[in-house]
């Protein structure tokens, strides 16, 4: 096991208790940020910066929670 797997263990865990948690909105913006994080850690991004490919995902993911958190 590499030193990278325990960290993605508990991103996936940490994707799946948002989705219990928040509302229906952020479910896919979760699932997508997640996602990009799990392909740039693995280096499955090409020849793109890490930060310039988790831009859009971060950024949508942000919005919705953020949204979501405003009706509580």
């Amino acid at each position: 096991m590499t030193q990278t797997q325990p960290i993605m263990t508990a991103l996936w865990t940490a994707e799946r208790t948002l989705m219990l948690l928040c509302d229906e909105a952020v479910q896919d913006p979760v699932h997508v940020y997640g996602r990009a994080l799990n392909q740039a850690v693995w280096r499955d991004i090409g020849d793109t910066e890490v930060n310039e490919y988790l831009e859009t995902p971060k950024a949508t993911f942000m919005a919705a929670a953020r949204t979501s958190l405003a009706f509580r």
